[in-house]
């Protein structure tokens, strides 16, 4: 498993923060303020965050008020929406989310990425015994599948 942190530039001690809780569950993260590597924009930026995002199993989405600003946050949403990647948002503060991430399971405290690791392994731990017979080699197989159980089970979690 590796993570995708999706945010705002403004929001990035806060994305530190979730990027460093994942770490300690053994799970590795990407996040943009981190990379040595991104320079220039445009073009090659984006190639940039695609190449990472296709790197990643899950993304988080770290909402703010300053998120609905982003112009880049929407893109890797729909990036991710489009292979069915895990995706859950990490609410900073009391935020409406917009109609399009009401769906995903949110996350309101750091304690709450270790029940995210956990149910995430879980759910796949068992998709792997009950469709052991089954062909789910292909990413998007196994993705249409797996990911509404974990979502089920990691919204009945974190109520």
């Amino acid at each position: 498993m590796k993570v995708f942190i999706s945010h705002k530039d403004v929001d990035s001690l806060q994305a530190i923060s979730i990027k460093s809780a994942f770490e300690k569950e053994g799970v590795s993260a990407y996040l943009d303020v981190l990379d040595s590597s991104i320079n220039g924009g445009g073009k090659s930026l984006t190639e940039h965050i695609k190449a990472q995002l296709n790197q990643c199993t899950d993304i988080i989405v770290l909402m703010s008020e300053s998120t609905k600003y982003s112009w880049w946050v929407p893109f890797e949403i729909g990036m991710s929406a489009q292979t069915d990647m895990p995706t859950a948002s990490f609410l900073k503060e009391n935020v409406d989310l917009p109609s399009y991430l009401s769906y995903w399971p949110r996350l309101k405290t750091i304690s709450d990425v270790a029940t995210y690791v956990a149910v995430r392994k879980r759910t796949e731990r068992i998709l792997n015994e009950q469709y052991s017979n089954f062909e789910l080699s292909s990413i998007s197989n196994r993705r249409k599948i797996e990911t509404p159980i974990f979502y089920q089970n990691l919204k009945r979690e974190l109520r």
